[in-house]
């Protein structure tokens, strides 16, 4: 399958279509799910302490944040590199599908935010995330969809990427990028985001420069995409081996060990985005995870909007909060999550093709 995957793809690359790289769906919907199953652990008082799973696994899917920045950098990149490149694209447009992608809905979620808080510092914060400029506060910790974060450093990362695309024009320009990009990285954190600078509250992750080696790391998968290709035609199953292998090592460095950590998460998540670019699985690639990918980060941003509704209906601990009751309490409360995030957001989506056929009626009634 692999052979002929990638004969698949290079067909599209002859006939200049665009590619899509099926497993990276399934890549995009697992870091989802693991990000909102840690939020419930989070936000929950489950009595499961002594158990590695619940104690370490779970807690360590926060980290899939950057695997959601290096699947923005690959995809960017697979998208608009080229475009850019060769000054072909329109960059008003550019912009405009940057917003039309994602400010409707999160602009909803805002208005649910304000409605339920009514307080002057969501109005404050609402007025810098409705702009989608979040990420350029000098602490991106905001209360309003708190975890639009993330949103705020990969927007950030659209507004530069036409800059972006000068400094990943040529796999050597990308590694020295890397490699300048991980000094910013280490100079940020042994310095510039010191008690001198920063706020006690502030946390390194929600600030672009310190995340971006994860946008260059996808950006260099994807220079060497061909070659990622050729290898896993050859050696499919070492390099899922590797992956897993790295995948276990890095749940055992402490994400207390700083450069080291963050480095093998650069390894570790480059190594799976390698794999799914050169391997079409049939479980990355399949019909749920490609469902899922399609609407994860409406999923990502809502999800705790949801959660306090499965919360406040007293459905959290159904079968207990300790032992295997409490194991089925959290299994079932993360199915109701994703199963009331995927109504949700398709009321959502109803809604608005709703909407905008009563406002072409209108204008076709008003001519």
């Amino acid at each position: 399958m692999t052979k002929k995957y990638i004969n698949e793809i290079e067909k599209k690359q002859r006939n200049n279509k665009p590619v899509y790289y099926d497993s990276i769906d399934g890549l995009r919907a697992i870091a989802c799910l693991g990000i909102i199953l840690m939020h419930i652990k989070a936000n929950t008082d489950y009595q499961l302490n002594g158990n590695y799973v619940f104690d370490k696994i779970i807690p360590s899917m926060t980290w899939f944040v950057y695997l959601f920045l290096m699947i923005s950098g690959f995809g960017m990149c697979v998208g608009y590199l080229e475009k850019f490149q060769t000054g072909v694209i329109n960059i008003e447009e550019f912009y405009k599908k940057r917003y039309i992608k994602v400010l409707p809905f999160f602009s909803m979620l805002i208005l649910i935010d304000l409605v339920v808080e009514h307080n002057v510092s969501a109005i404050y914060e609402a007025s810098i995330e409705i702009l989608l400029l979040h990420g350029l506060l000098p602490n991106n910790t905001v209360s309003v969809i708190g975890v639009s974060w993330t949103l705020g450093v990969i927007f950030l990362f659209y507004l530069l990427f036409p800059a972006f695309s000068i400094i990943v024009k040529s796999k050597k320009r990308a590694w020295i990028s890397l490699i300048i990009s991980l000094w910013v990285t280490f100079a940020c954190k042994k310095y510039f985001f010191s008690n001198f600078f920063v706020a006690e509250s502030f946390t390194p992750r929600h600030n672009f420069l310190y995340c971006c080696p994860m946008f260059i790391g996808g950006a260099i998968v994807y220079l060497y995409r061909v070659e990622i290709k050729k290898i896993c035609e050859c050696y499919r199953w070492l390099v899922l081996i590797i992956c897993l292998l790295g995948l276990v090592f890095w749940n055992l460095i402490p994400a207390t060990s700083g450069m080291p950590f963050y480095i093998m998460s650069l390894l570790m998540f480059s190594g799976w985005i390698v794999y799914a670019v050169g391997v079409k699985s049939k479980f990355l690639s399949s019909k749920p995870m490609k469902f899922l990918s399609g609407i994860s980060l409406e999923m990502y941003l809502a999800q705790m909007v949801i959660f306090s509704v499965v919360k406040k209906l007293h459905l959290i601990y159904v079968f207990g909060d300790t032992g295997i009751g409490g194991w089925f309490s959290l299994l079932f409360g993360f199915v109701l999550t994703v199963i009331g995030l995927i109504c949700f957001i398709y009321c959502y989506k109803f809604v608005l093709f709703f909407l905008k056929v009563k406002i072409r009626q209108f204008r076709h009634t008003g001519e």
